[in-house]
């Protein structure tokens, strides 16, 4: 459990978090009024998945696993963070419960804004809002193109799982037509994106397909894109 050291905090913390690095000095010296620096042992949970969202902490000094609970009880460390990184902003500006825990992997030094501190600065000071957004907007659009990416790379992978399968393990000519709405169904895919992938595979020398017949010229590739 996270205790509290001071109340006093330095507003030029503050800037080294990415969240306020475009707010200027006066609104940062009115931010730092209402935070405080509270102190985290080594194996503590900060909060726990499912914890109210009504605090934002600003990581100082330390290192902190963030954890993410199943329902089957498995626990996984989605990343591990150092200084300067924020924590539970999306869910204190969204007032939703955490979507994750935070485990101290060290003794920590975290700087704590609570929600409703937070959004009193900002009602007096609008330029703070408006700054936090933009650099939530601009992680959030960093985060939808790579989720983008991974989900063109799954789609590739179950492609290439079930070409592998069609054709045995081998290089060669695949038995029978391949349909591509077929193919597409089989692997619960749209009919276009399952044409534009084998489209880039023969850009690459991995396949030919030629009105319907499919043949492997590098099974070894495909097997590695199946993963």
């Amino acid at each position: 459990m996270a205790e509290i050291i001071s109340d006093q905090v330095k507003y030029q913390d503050l800037r080294d978090a990415s969240l306020f690095k475009a707010v200027s000095d006066e609104a940062l010296i009115e931010l730092a009024k209402h935070c405080q620096y509270v102190e985290l042992m080594a194996g503590e949970f900060l909060f726990h998945q499912g914890d109210p969202g009504d605090t934002l902490y600003i990581l100082h000094d330390g290192q902190v696993h963030i954890v993410r609970r199943y329902p089957s009880g498995e626990e996984i460390v989605l990343a591990t963070e150092g200084p300067y990184y924020a924590i539970g902003d999306l869910s204190m500006l969204s007032n939703q419960p955490r979507t994750g825990g935070v485990l101290a992997v060290s003794d920590c030094t975290l700087i704590a804004l609570r929600r409703d501190a937070f959004l009193n600065a900002c009602a007096r000071i609008p330029e703070i809002a408006a700054k936090a957004v933009g650099d939530l907007s601009q992680r959030l659009y960093r985060m939808n193109l790579l989720v983008r990416e991974y989900a063109i790379g799954n789609v590739a992978a179950r492609i290439a799982s079930a070409v592998v399968l069609l054709s045995g393990g081998h290089n060669g000519t695949v038995p029978g037509t391949v349909r591509t709405n077929r193919l597409a169904r089989a692997v619960a895919i749209d009919a276009d994106a399952v044409e534009r992938i084998l489209k880039d595979w023969e850009k690459r020398g991995y396949i030919s397909f030629d009105n319907r017949t499919l043949t492997i010229h590098n099974i070894e590739a495909l097997d590695n894109i199946a993963g």
